[in-house]
């Protein structure tokens, strides 16, 4: 009797809980995709850090490791540390990690493992020169950058010197990597990478995220947001590496100021009292703005649908050029366009040429003529038109077959 041959194996590396919305929202339905387009040739197995924030109980742990191995994936929960003695933390992480993956390898007989994002990317780096296997970068971006432009760690710090080094070696010496924006290819271009390099801006389920006329109507009356206020949605944090909330609250003052119609909806993890402070000390009224906490991520693009324009706050600067703000396909995919400064990754030249986003050159700037003109141009458009431009941007530039269509191309070259 014929053995059957066991199926190629992937390793996934993701410093992410498994239902922390940039691992689940992404990487992981790219992973889905991706098996559904092979028709289920590949075992994958996924390693994830599990944070109390996305915890998920013994019994709940189990039923999703079922359901997942049913589609020949397998997940690999291992534990968080953070906190103080951050490194020393990190490291011990990474001892575990690696026994976790050296024994997946040993025994599924694997060739590849894929980083996510520049932190797991770093592990992945280490584990593939040890382990000998191939290395995939998936989403590179240099965030040791970002937190020394930002201030948040300075130049001569330990943790900036040893993650800018780790992302050094990751993205040169990586077999494949994938760079969200035209300037993230040129900065590995310019680092003299060996990889293989593929711009993909990171991916959206446009099945997923789409319009709802439904959700628009019941959201609006839930929270008596009237049909002629122009709902502008702030989805996400602040502070770190976006503005914080005095300086969100004083922009969106002047948005209210040029066209009182405009009703502020923000959505934030931050806590609600000190958005809302915020607002009012800027001199919105409370009948201009609401901020909601928490919601379920499976019904975010509801919330979005009830809105009419998305805002994007990231400051302006240099590296912000190198990233790809999830939150932008979220919205042009359920059919609204977005607000942002010049200079964040290839969104604003995007914004432009497909006419679906207003660009300022900051949100702090003292003249918004321009930018305000755009806006306007927008609140009087027919929103059936303007949906329909949304959505075809969204799919061509954030559809998530840009992600899955390189996903395939590294594994074929690695499982011929």
């Amino acid at each position: 009797m014929a053995v059957s041959k066991q199926k190629p194996s992937i390793l996934i590396c993701a410093s992410h809980s498994f239902k922390d919305p940039l691992f689940n929202g992404l990487m992981y339905q790219y992973i889905l995709e991706h098996q559904k387009a092979s028709q289920y040739a590949y075992r994958y197995h996924i390693v994830t850090e599990e944070q109390a924030a996305y915890a998920l109980s013994s019994g709940e742990q189990a039923k999703l490791q079922a359901q997942l191995k049913e589609q020949d994936l397998f997940w690999h929960p291992m534990p968080y540390r953070g906190g103080k003695f951050i490194l020393f933390k990190k490291l011990w992480n990474f001892i575990g990690l690696f026994f976790k993956i050296w024994g997946i390898k040993r025994r599924e007989k694997a060739k590849v493992i894929i980083g996510f994002l520049a932190i797991a990317g770093g592990y992945a780096y280490i584990i593939s020169r040890v382990l000998r296997l191939k290395l995939m970068v998936f989403c590179f971006e240099p965030h040791s950058l970002y937190m020394k432009e930002f201030g948040i760690w300075s130049g001569s710090s330990l943790k900036y010197k040893i993650l800018n080094k780790i992302e050094y070696l990751q993205a040169t010496r990586a077999d494949y990597v994938t760079g969200p924006t035209i300037h993230t290819i040129e900065l590995l271009k310019k680092w003299q990478s060996k990889a293989k390099l593929f711009r993909v801006p990171i991916s959206v389920d446009t099945q997923k995220f789409t319009f709802s006329t439904q959700d628009r109507q019941r959201i609006r009356a839930q929270y008596n947001i009237p049909e002629d206020r122009y709902v502008m949605l702030y989805l996400g944090k602040f502070n770190g590496i976006y503005y914080n909330e005095k300086e969100v609250a004083d922009f969106c003052k002047r948005l209210v100021h040029f066209d009182p119609s405009i009703f502020i909806f923000t959505i934030s993890p931050t806590p609600s009292e000190a958005v809302e402070k915020a607002y009012l000390e800027a001199g919105l009224g409370k009948r201009d703005f609401l901020v909601l906490n928490k919601i379920p991520y499976e019904e975010i693009e509801g919330y979005i649908s009830a809105c009419d324009m998305g805002i994007v706050a990231i400051p302006p600067l240099d590296s912000q050029k190198y990233r790809t703000p999830v939150k932008i396909g979220n919205y042009l995919a359920c059919g609204i366009p977005f607000l942002l400064n010049r200079g964040i990754a290839d969104d604003d030249i995007m914004a432009e040429e497909e006419n679906v986003g207003v660009v300022f050159e900051s949100l702090d700037a003292k003249d918004f003529a321009p930018p305000l003109a755009t806006l306007k141009r927008f609140m009087q458009e027919d929103k059936l038109s303007l949906q329909k431009r949304c959505r075809a941007a969204a799919i061509k530039h954030r559809g998530i077959q840009n992600s899955v269509e390189v996903l395939d191309k590294m594994i074929q070259e690695v499982y011929p």
